[in-house]
């Protein structure tokens, strides 16, 4: 009879049986762990070798060791047991890992005891529960090169929720374009019992000088479920005291930060650098032209051209623009937009000149060149547009004839209604005094004359006014703040938290740029601080106007929670940041 068949009978008279048991029930990441195999010694053959356990390259062996121990059965009769104890190294990897098979050499023939074990590798409660990570699309770019930051966090089963940023300020040395992340999903992660990671592009970024740059550590603050703990409690009544001890797991606040992201910043080549660089790093397109080339005096004629790449997310520089003193020019207009396509943000300018001619004649408009740097390609690269030749006729101005002197025709006679009108008889009545002598007459006579200046002094200005660019654009400052102001109120009534701080910021960006003429839109925050400073603004002001930059960016996370008191307390932080850009006007 085979050693199995005697097992077997043993099994059923003894009620007794070989098992296999963890010492601990949770098992994490890194640290030590047993399999062990329990068998009854009445049960051991005696012609066996050494158990065997057969390990994935994840888990470490640190030997094996036996002991006797004394076990009872299901009716309390006591027997002897040998366990033989794996010790083992979890891997520093969560997840479910099988171990196995599990074979025992037994008169010679070789038994498998059990083919698959799983094991599943947990993380430490000590450890934390989200771990964040920045990854660059690139390492190594060029000065002005856009570049995509992928977000990732990964929660691990202990993880409780709450989880909301701190700080995810990208610093001064890069421009950035902030991707929506109001819907970021997390994914459960197979063979992770517990665990969720989110993967998206946080930002497209492009640095703004070179040199070794570095991204600072995004911060969050989260929940936890913490270690177990033991807790004594002591309770007495009716003359009696009693004390026991519980294991308890409480919640507990942690924090989880990114590491640190170096990015090695190449400047741009100074071989063949053209005269008139734009500054521009990446792949772009320009096209425009004029809408007419021939046009009378008194016609407007516009230059149309559109810019568009995947540089600096926000921001293009302006093409040199040739000598149009030939022409009487108003400032162009100009509109601004980005949007995210594939994996870049395309930024595009369009730029509208308006011209008028001041005399008739033929005019030559030279070539109008934008130059940008191809970092694919390494080398600089320029488009053209144009020449032109602009021919402009005189004008349909009507003409007035003024009165020449000379006699009277008939027909102007008759225009009066009659031939000749009838003369009045008698003596006229006098009223005594004469008007000439009156002083409300020469008031009324002088009048006219006091006022011209004053009419002429207001149809010059409200001309420069219409004119002045900067001044039209500060009287529509405080309009437009109001319309942001009145949808973000809307925005915050209905609970909407992120497009109530994103109305809020565009606002005040838009203030800032309304009231001083510059455009902030895309600005780093060290060339925002360098502008409000040249514009006359106190350091605490000028920190108050970062701090709440940084809360809008942070509010742009999706895991933020916010109540209705704290968006009501935000709100008045920013009118009062608005009374204060009022030294601008």
């Amino acid at each position: 009879m085979k050693v199995l068949v005697f097992f077997l009978f043993l099994a059923v008279t003894a009620q007794a049986r070989m098992s296999l048991e963890f010492d601990r029930d949770r098992i994490e990441a890194g640290k030590p762990f047993e399999i062990r195999l329990v068998v009854p010694v009445p049960e051991l053959a005696d012609s066996r070798g050494v158990p065997r356990l057969s390990l994935p390259p994840e888990i470490q062996s640190r030997g094996l060791d036996s002991l006797d121990t004394q076990e009872t059965d299901f009716f309390g009769r006591g027997f002897q047991v040998r366990k033989y104890s794996f010790k083992l190294t979890a891997p520093k990897k969560t997840g479910r890992y099988l171990v196995g098979p599990l074979s025992w050499m037994i008169g010679g023939t070789e038994y498998e005891i059990q083919n698959r074990i799983a094991v599943t590798v947990q993380r430490s409660y000590d450890d934390a529960a989200v771990v964040v990570s920045l990854t660059p699309a690139k390492q190594t770019v060029y000065e002005g090169e856009q570049f995509s930051l992928q977000l990732n966090i990964h929660t691990f089963e202990h993880f409780q929720g709450e989880l909301s940023a701190l700080s995810m300020d990208l610093g001064n040395d890069f421009i950035a374009h902030r991707a929506d992340l109001s819907n970021l999903q997390f994914k459960r992660l197979e063979n992770t019992p517990g665990e969720m990671e989110a993967k998206t592009n946080f930002a497209w970024i492009a640095p703004v000088k070179s040199g070794e740059l570095t991204i600072p550590p995004f911060r969050f603050k989260y929940m936890k479920q913490g270690p177990p703990k033991v807790v004594e409690e002591n309770k007495s009544g009716g003359g009696f005291s009693m004390s026991f001890k519980s294991i308890r797991q409480a919640s507990e606040e942690a924090e989880a930060a990114s590491a640190p992201v170096r990015i090695r910043v190449l400047p741009l080549p100074a071989t063949n650098r053209p005269q008139n660089f734009s500054g521009m790093v990446g792949n772009y397109s320009f096209s425009g032209d004029f809408d007419k080339t021939e046009l009378k005096v008194g016609d407007a004629l516009t230059l149309s051209m559109v810019i568009k790449g995947d540089g600096k997310p926000g921001t293009i520089s302006d093409p040199e623009l040739p000598d149009f003193s030939e022409f009487r020019a108003v400032p162009p207009e100009v509109n601004l937009s980005k949007k995210e396509s594939g994996n870049k943000v395309i930024t595009t300018k369009e730029i509208k000149v308006f011209l008028y001619p001041k005399k008739k004649g033929e005019f030559h408009v030279p070539e109008i060149t934008y130059h940008w740097f191809d970092p694919a390609a390494k080398q600089y690269r320029k488009k053209t547009l144009g020449p032109w030749d602009i021919k402009v006729e005189k004008g349909d101005a009507s003409e007035i004839p003024a009165y020449s002197g000379g006699a009277v025709s008939q027909k102007d006679i008759e225009s009066l209604g009659n031939d000749i009108r009838h003369i009045r008889t008698g003596a006229l009545k006098d009223s005594g005094k004469l008007p000439y002598r009156e002083i409300h007459f020469w008031v009324l006579l002088a009048l006219p004359f006091l006022l011209y200046p004053l009419f002429v002094w207001l149809i010059l200005k409200r001309r420069r006014d219409k004119n002045d660019a900067i001044l039209m654009r500060k009287s529509r400052a405080r309009k437009n703040l109001q319309v942001y102001t009145k949808k973000a109120k809307e925005a915050l009534q209905s609970g909407n938290f992120k497009e109530f701080y994103a109305l809020l910021e565009n606002a005040l960006i838009g203030y800032l740029s309304d009231l001083s003429n510059r455009e902030f839109r895309g600005m780093t925050r060290e060339a925002l601080q360098t502008n409000l400073e040249e514009l006359g603004f106190k350091e605490t002001d000028i920190t108050e106007i970062r701090k709440w930059l940084n809360k809008c960016d942070e509010v742009c996370f999706a895991p933020v929670s916010h109540s209705q008191a704290e968006g009501e307390k935000a709100l008045h932080t920013f009118e009062t940041l608005c009374e204060t850009l009022e030294v601008l006007r």
